[in-house]
C-alpha cells in the first residue's frame, strides 16, 4: 500500500466532503488509490488546460502547504542535453522555495521509451507523491499506460514540455507547456517577413523521430506557409536530429547537398542550431535567416557571424526551461488543496530578433549573458549562481 503523508490524508478527507472546482472542471473524472486519496482532483482549482502568457506566473510560496512532507520525482524521456539539465535545475530551485518538499529525484530515459515508462511506474510504485514527466522518448501516447499506472498508484502526475496526448483529469492531472503550434506560427511568420514577396525555400529541423513537440511546431509553421504560397517547405516531416548538435550538423549537411538553395532554416532547439551553423561553415555557404529557441552562444556570437554572413538574421523564442516550475506548482496546489490558476499552456512571442521587425523583442547583444555557459538559456529563471552550479560538472 502506498504510504500517505498526514497532509495528503487531510486533503483526501477534505476532498471527500467537498464538491470541488477542479472536479467540476474535469467532469468528475478521477482515480483513487488504496488509501482513498483522489489523485487527479482535490479542493484546488488549478485551471487545467488554460492558455495564457508568462506574466501570469504564480508564486509557489502562496501554494506550498505549511505542514506535511512532499516527495517529488522527475522523469525526462530524453534527459541528456543542456536543456534537460537546466529544466531539472529550475525544478530543484523552485522546490527549494517550498519547505514541505523533501527532495527531487531524477531519472533520464535517454530516448528509450521502455526505460522512460519503467522509471515512471517505478517512482509511483515506491510512493512518490508528485511525479513530473516529460513524455518525449517517443510518441506522446506511448507513455499513457505508464502515466495512468502512476495515477492509479496514488501519485499526482503532471506531464510537461511534450504533449502526452491523453486526457487531463483521468490519465494525469494536467499538461503544462508552451503551445508548440503557436511557436511554430511565430517562427513561420518571421521567416515570411524575412523572405518577403520573393519567398524562398525553407527547412525545418526537429528532435527525435516521432517527437510530438516537433510535429506540432511544424503544424504551426505549415499553417502560416499555407497562406504564403511564395514559401516552399522542403520537408513535410521534421528532420531528425535527436536535439544533438553533431547530428544536427550531419542532417543539415545532407540538406545542403540535397537542395541547391535553402533561404531560411527553422530549428526547434538552440543547441541543434549550433550544428546547423557549423554545417553552413563547413560547406562554405553564407548563413540565411534562422529561427530557433534561445541559447547564449547564438546571442553572443551573432555579431561576429553577421559580419561574414550578411544574409544571416536570428529570431528566438524562450526555450521554456522554466515550464517544469509550472508543472511543480500545479501538482503541489492539487496535492495541498490550494488553488493555482496560472496558465497551463503558454503562448510565446519572439523574445529576440536581430532584424528589429518584432515589437518588444531584444537584439542578440541585449540577450547575450557574458560569462554564462555557451549552451545556457538566456530566458532561464535560474540565478547566475544556480546556472554556474548546474554547468559546473
Amino acid at each position: 500500500m502506498k504510504s500517505t503523508s498526514p497532509r495528503r490524508a487531510a486533503v483526501a478527507i477534505g476532498s471527500a466532503l467537498t464538491v470541488t472546482a477542479l472536479a467540476v472542471m474535469l467532469g468528475g473524472c478521477s482515480s483513487t488509490n488504496s488509501s482513498g486519496t483522489a489523485s487527479t482532483a482535490s479542493s484546488a482549482d488549478i485551471a487545467v488546460g488554460s492558455v495564457g502568457t508568462m506574466d501570469q506566473f504564480a508564486d509557489i510560496s502562496d501554494i506550498c502547504p505549511e505542514e506535511g512532507e512532499i516527495t517529488v520525482g522527475v522523469v525526462d524521456g530524453f534527459g541528456t542535453n543542456s536543456w534537460s539539465k537546466t529544466v531539472l535545475a529550475e525544478i530543484e530551485a523552485e522546490a527549494a522555495n517550498c519547505p514541505a518538499i523533501t527532495g527531487v529525484e531524477f531519472a533520464a530515459g535517454r530516448g528509450d521509451l521502455q526505460a522512460t515508462t519503467a522509471a515512471i511506474t517505478s517512482m509511483a510504485a515506491k510512493g512518490t507523491d508528485i511525479v513530473l514527466v516529460i513524455p518525449d522518448a517517443g510518441p506522446g501516447e506511448a507513455h499513457l499506460s505508464a502515466l495512468r499506472s502512476a495515477v492509479q498508484s496514488g501519485s499526482t502526475v503532471v506531464a510537461f514540455a511534450s504533449d502526452p496526448e491523453g486526457a487531463a483529469g483521468s490519465d494525469f492531472l494536467d499538461y503544462t507547456d508552451w503551445s508548440p503550434q503557436f511557436s511554430g506560427k511565430t517562427w513561420g511568420q518571421w521567416v515570411v517577413d524575412q523572405l518577403g514577396d520573393e519567398g524562398g525555400n525553407v527547412v525545418f529541423l526537429g528532435g527525435p523521430a516521432g517527437s510530438a513537440v516537433s510535429s506540432q511546431e511544424l503544424e504551426g509553421v505549415k499553417e502560416v506557409f499555407a497562406d504564403n504560397p511564395q514559401i516552399t517547405l522542403l520537408n513535410e516531416e521534421p528532420v531528425t536530429t535527436n536535439w544533438d548538435p553533431a547530428q544536427a550538423q550531419q542532417a543539415m549537411s545532407g540538406l545542403l547537398s540535397q537542395y541547391p538553395e535553402i533561404d531560411a532554416v527553422i530549428s526547434d532547439y538552440g543547441a541543434s542550431t549550433d550544428g546547423v551553423i557549423r554545417a553552413y561553415q563547413a560547406a562554405g555557404i553564407s548563413l540565411p535567416p534562422v529561427a530557433t529557441t534561445d541559447q547564449n552562444s547564438l546571442s553572443c556570437g551573432f555579431d561576429e557571424l553577421k559580419a561574414s554572413n550578411p544574409s544571416y538574421e536570428l529570431a528566438t523564442v524562450s526555450s521554456r526551461t522554466w515550464v517544469g516550475r509550472v508543472a511543480l506548482r500545479k501538482a503541489v496546489a492539487s496535492l495541498s488543496g490550494t488553488s493555482d490558476t496560472e496558465p497551463s499552456i503558454f503562448e510565446l512571442s519572439l523574445a529576440e530578433d536581430s532584424s528589429g521587425v518584432t515589437d518588444g523583442a531584444k537584439t542578440p547583444a541585449e540577450v547575450c549573458a557574458e560569462g554564462a555557459p555557451a549552451d545556457g538559456s538566456p530566458s532561464s529563471l535560474l540565478t547566475p549562481e544556480e546556472v554556474e552550479k548546474t554547468f559546473a560538472n
